[in-house]
């Protein structure tokens, strides 16, 4: 029920709107980025590990990540990906190497990345409510993994995801299993 929750809800993200960012430079590459780059197409990428693959024990795929990019190169010109994640050496490491990839900045913290995923016109969600708010300020496309909510989370997918979420593609590498009792 979060989209059913939350949809009528007014949202106060203090300094934080499209229209006043706290990082100028940013904005400015997102705004008026330079020739040969306009027009471009911002997609922006939420990846969270940490307690995900300890408390889950679920992991995103780099495979459906490079899916879900390749989605979005198909369907809009001059994609850039910009990528958010609690676990930035895994972006750098996997997704580093492509020249239509920007990591945010190490000194951001949670509410700066957040900030920089609703600039973009579309998004790329993989798990949890972060990934959720990023697609929903952002607007536009959200093609979200299919792995989430695991079933113990007693969620309905129906109440889970809005309608506009696509998905199109389910690839992560680990999928969901119960913990393993100890006797």
């Amino acid at each position: 029920m979060i989209y059913r929750a939350v949809w009528n809800i007014p949202l106060n993200l203090g300094n934080y709107t499209k229209n006043n960012v706290p990082h100028p430079y940013l904005k400015s590459l997102l705004i008026n980025p330079p020739a040969p780059l306009v027009p471009v197409t911002w997609i922006g990428i939420h990846i969270r590990r940490s307690d995900f693959l300890t408390f889950f024990r679920i992991d995103t795929s780099v495979e459906y990540l490079v899916w879900a990019m390749n989605y979005y190169r198909r369907k809009y010109i001059n994609c850039r990906f910009l990528v958010a994640s609690d676990d930035k050496n895994y972006v750098k490491i996997n997704l580093g190497n492509f020249s239509d990839v920007f990591i945010t900045p190490a000194r951001f913290f949670s509410g700066d990345d957040l900030a920089a995923l609703a600039l973009c016109e579309h998004t790329i969600a993989t798990a949890g409510t972060y990934s959720w708010w990023a697609g929903w300020l952002a607007g536009g496309n959200v093609v979200h993994d299919l792995n989430y909510p695991v079933p113990f989370q007693n969620c309905i997918k129906e109440n889970y995801f809005p309608p506009w979420f696509l998905f199109p593609h389910n690839s992560s590498s680990l999928k969901w299993k119960p913990p393993v009792q100890v006797k």
